[in-house]
């Protein structure tokens, strides 16, 4: 990727971890809670085909919560292109700016390995 490339994909990286921050303060989630954050987490890998149709329903907080996790899923697309695939074994430097996604993120792949150890790989 050009020189270019990274600085556009850090500017989108950026403006990815403030709407994660304001999706955050609309859902009432603290990401510095890291247990609220966990809970979030586990809610949604649990109900996430619920919480889908009641968003499309109009449920706004069901909306809320699987526009955060698309988010989180969306910085983790970015910063693989931005900083490669190995971005995840220098996770506490390439996150130091992206405080709320690192938690989310975080706590995602938590629960994701409490369900199945065996299968996950950050």
């Amino acid at each position: 990727m050009t020189m270019f490339g990274n600085d556009l994909m850090l500017h989108e990286g950026n403006e990815l971890e403030l709407q994660i921050e304001r999706t955050c303060i609309a859902l009432g989630l603290d990401f510095h809670d890291e247990y609220q954050v966990r809970m979030f987490a586990r809610d949604v890998l649990q109900n996430i085909d619920r919480l889908r149709k009641a968003a499309r329903e109009g449920d706004m907080q069901s909306r809320i919560k699987v526009e955060l996790y698309g988010l989180a899923m969306l910085m983790h697309k970015t910063n693989s292109a931005t900083f490669g695939s190995g971005y995840l074994n220098q996770f506490a430097k390439v996150t130091e700016h992206q405080s709320a996604w690192a938690a989310i993120a975080r706590a995602l792949w938590n629960e994701l390995e409490a369900r199945n150890p065996d299968n996950i790989a950050p």
